[in-house]
């Protein structure tokens, strides 16, 4: 089976619009890292919250990375 990840996500409560924080440096967290992810999902999600005057709700989804050909 392949490896799985953690995806950082936040979803907008009001429109259901979904953004993703991804690391530009490759980096990627392991499943065993959830709690860290989901702490940094809620600030993605407070963040957004400030910059957008809407509620946004922070969550961890796991992934398998594709393979580029």
């Amino acid at each position: 089976m392949a490896q799985q990840y953690l995806m950082i996500k936040a979803r907008n409560m009001i429109t259901g619009q979904t953004v993703k924080n991804q690391d530009l440096t490759g980096a990627r967290l392991e499943l065993r890292q959830r709690a860290l992810a989901e702490e940094l999902a809620d600030q993605l999600a407070d963040k957004m919250t400030r910059n957008t005057g809407e509620s946004w709700s922070g969550f961890v989804e796991e992934y398998t990375p594709s393979v580029r050909r």
